[in-house]
């Protein structure tokens, strides 16, 4: 018997027209997912009934005053805000004392007229890595420290920024307990007309992959 070494099939391929239209279709496809992943990372859905609000405090005072209106308003639903956040990366000493972001956004809250006794100060994450899983655990430590036990509270943190935090938070938390989440407003950039501007298309694509990674990975923990 001879040996053969190789061997003559016939295969099919797509012709110049089908392989064309499937790559503009893959275009397409690709293009409609990335143009709506703004709206998908900017997620606002809040947990029906939390009367505890916590917001991620390394955010400007901008945001700071939309959370002041949140708490101040005449039909809020929060009985207490809580910040959480890393310390102070720039104007450490010339604070007036303000070493976290926590500290210096409940006196800004303060004077924009939320209650002292609302507002409660979460301890500072000192890990400058993984920043949000770090300040999501030191919130569950303060609250287990205080015998805190909530079923639902609602998280505010800025624009893009949301929808990660929140699957930061359900890994800290477990499926125990249910998150809602506020998108804040974009400071630097029209949310509406993010797609033209320059720090909204950074902004975006790195939250993407970012939560891409959290999702199918542990974000780096």
């Amino acid at each position: 018997m001879k040996l053969r070494l190789f061997k003559k099939r016939h295969i099919w391929l797509p012709t110049w027209p089908v392989l064309l239209a499937g790559i503009c279709a893959l275009l397409t496809t690709a293009s409609l997912l990335f143009f709506s992943s703004h709206d998908f990372l900017a997620l606002t859905q809040r947990a029906p009934g939390a009367r505890m609000l916590v917001v991620e405090s390394w955010m400007a005072d901008n945001s700071m005053k939309d959370i002041a209106e949140i708490m101040n308003a005449g039909d809020s639903p929060y009985q207490s805000v809580w910040l959480t956040g890393p310390v102070l990366d720039r104007g450490f000493y010339i604070s007036k004392g303000y070493r976290t972001y926590s500290e210096m956004n409940a006196a800004t809250l303060q004077a924009l007229g939320v209650a002292e006794a609302k507002i409660n100060i979460v301890p500072a994450a000192h890990n400058q890595r993984n920043r949000t899983f770090a300040a999501a655990r030191e919130l569950k430590n303060e609250l287990e420290k205080r015998n805190i036990h909530p079923d639902r509270f609602d998280l505010a943190t800025l624009d893009v920024h949301a929808r990660r935090s929140r699957a930061v938070m359900d890994k800290v938390f477990g499926t125990d307990l249910e998150i809602g989440i506020i998108a804040l407003p974009a400071t630097g950039y029209d949310p509406e007309q993010w797609a033209s501007s320059s720090a909204g298309m950074k902004n975006t694509l790195i939250e993407l992959l970012a939560y891409l990674y959290e999702k199918l990975g542990d974000g780096g923990r």
